[in-house]
């Protein structure tokens, strides 16, 4: 039985343009057979399996794990808007049109783009904050037919995460946080007690904007605008996006010589310096949890949102040698992880 994969186009005409969808030969509908529908903004269909990334292989890793095996009892049809936010909302009707059994959104924003499509279909979640992204009003008591997974790591994340980098990187004076141009809301009322604190110790930060149109050359004049002004660090924001471009992000990093502090440890697996954040394999995982929840008959307005509480310090000792530096034994002595 071969899966079902569907790509957000790269233009719009008078409707998104998607990859002809291969059906299998089964009805998806047959007694036992269960269909979702799995959507990033960013990351290419084939890469959201469970030979895929972490965040992939701990989702799809745990639902064999419960028994549910892709080809013989689940259909999984995979969603990518290609990091193009302007397709959210034709990516969104798409979705609900095919009729899937569950949705799984790994986007607020796309969960958000779902909600007043389906009132039936139940939706599950894996975002920021959904009650600041307007995905649900209630954590404790989610709205209707989603629920999920919270990844937000509270704003005092950020202190953690430029203490880290100040121990790290000797001297430190000038920083940039790399956000999206969608998040200067964000960063103007935010993150203000994080550039408080830092001016207070003689660190001056300044918000780096990458624009809503995600490819390679964004990347490039971003950091190459990092370089013009002399910066000596960079603290990469969560987001989607940025995990599907981990590599580019880490590599763009490394050919710069610029330190930098990441969301996540799958940025520091692939040659990023430090990480400090909430376990995404561990979120992943609760909501393969749920999925089977839900399989089973429960409804999401009975679950609860799950909200990390682990959060795991990943150092790259190779990196940091690599840009002339060396983690202090403090910081050594503290980390879950240190790859050598």
């Amino acid at each position: 039985m071969r899966r079902r994969e569907f790509i957000a186009g790269t233009a719009i005409t008078a409707a998104l343009s998607f990859a002809k969808p291969v059906y299998a030969q089964t009805d998806a509908r047959s007694p036992g057979i269960k269909r979702i529908a799995i959507v990033h903004t960013a990351e290419k269909p084939e890469g959201m399996t469970i030979n895929g990334r972490l965040t992939f292989k701990a989702y799809f890793g745990k639902l064999k794990r419960l028994g549910y095996v892709e080809g013989q009892n689940l259909l999984v049809d995979r969603y990518s808007a290609l990091g193009q936010s302007d397709h959210y909302g034709d990516l969104a009707r798409t979705i609900v049109a095919s009729h899937p059994d569950l949705i799984i959104s790994l986007s607020g924003p796309i969960a958000r783009q779902l909600k007043p499509l389906t009132t039936t279909i139940p939706i599950l979640v894996s975002s920021g904050d959904p009650v600041a992204g307007g995905v649900v009003t209630n954590l404790a008591r989610p709205d209707g037919n989603i629920t999920g997974v919270s990844v937000d790591a509270g704003l005092g994340v950020y202190d953690k995460r430029l203490q880290f980098l100040s121990e790290t990187v000797r001297n430190l004076r000038n920083v940039r946080v790399l956000i999206p141009s969608s998040a200067t809301m964000f960063w103007e009322t935010g993150l203000a007690p994080l550039r408080e604190a830092a001016g207070r110790v003689g660190i001056r930060i300044a918000a780096v904007l990458l624009s809503e149109k995600l490819d390679g050359a964004a990347y490039e004049r971003v950091f190459d605008e990092v370089e013009t002004d002399r910066v000596d660090g960079l603290m990469v924001a969560h987001q989607g996006e940025y995990l599907t471009n981990r590599q580019l992000i880490a590599d763009l990093a490394a050919k710069h010589r610029l330190p930098a502090v990441y969301p996540h440890r799958e940025f520091v697996d692939v040659g990023g310096l430090l990480s400090y954040g909430t376990d995404l394999g561990d979120a992943m995982r609760r909501l393969a949890d749920m999925t089977d929840q839900v399989m089973k008959g429960a409804k999401p307005a009975g679950i609860p949102f799950y909200q990390q509480t682990k959060f795991e310090l990943v150092l790259n000792r190779t990196t940091a040698k690599s840009l002339g530096l060396e983690f202090p034994v403090s910081l050594l002595a503290v980390a879950d992880e240190v790859i050598e």
